[in-house]
């Protein structure tokens, strides 16, 4: 049997909570990642400036890409817009992982949730960072 490393989700929807609200909790089962919160701060980036990545489990630095004109405030796993990302490792097939990529599974969370509005435009800055700029994680499903 392999070892295994999992992340929890819990989501409810408006018609299951009662209230009439969605919660979403996220928990990263992973003793080395615990206790910690990301938080941007979001505003307005000059044109040229550059957003440096760093591996989210190991604090690698993996390199920089350029840095949208405008990124939101976020806390945690959700944004000032009230987009949310989570993720649960599903393994995957280490050959389709992009070692030469410069984005990692949390640094991808944190862009799209740094620039996105709604759902769907961080769904679509992700496949399109990834598109650029390589996904060097396995199995993440989002």
């Amino acid at each position: 049997m392999m070892p295994s490393s999992a992340c929890t989700n819990l989501i409810v929807g408006k018609e299951a909570s009662g209230g009439k609200s969605v919660f979403i909790t996220y928990s990263a089962d992973n003793y080395g990642t615990f206790g910690s919160m990301y938080f941007h701060r979001g505003g307005k980036h000059a044109k040229g400036e550059m957003r440096k990545i760093y591996d989210g489990d190991t604090n690698r630095h993996w390199g920089e890409i350029p840095q949208a004109e405008e990124t939101y405030r976020v806390i945690g796993q959700m944004n000032e817009h009230q987009v949310t990302v989570c993720e649960t490792t599903f393994g995957g097939r280490e050959e389709l992982c992009d070692t030469l990529g410069l984005i990692d599974y949390t640094s991808l969370m944190q862009l799209a949730l740094e620039r996105a509005t709604t759902a769907r435009e961080a769904i679509k800055i992700m496949t399109d960072l990834v598109a650029e700029y390589g996904y060097n994680s396995e199995g993440e499903s989002f």
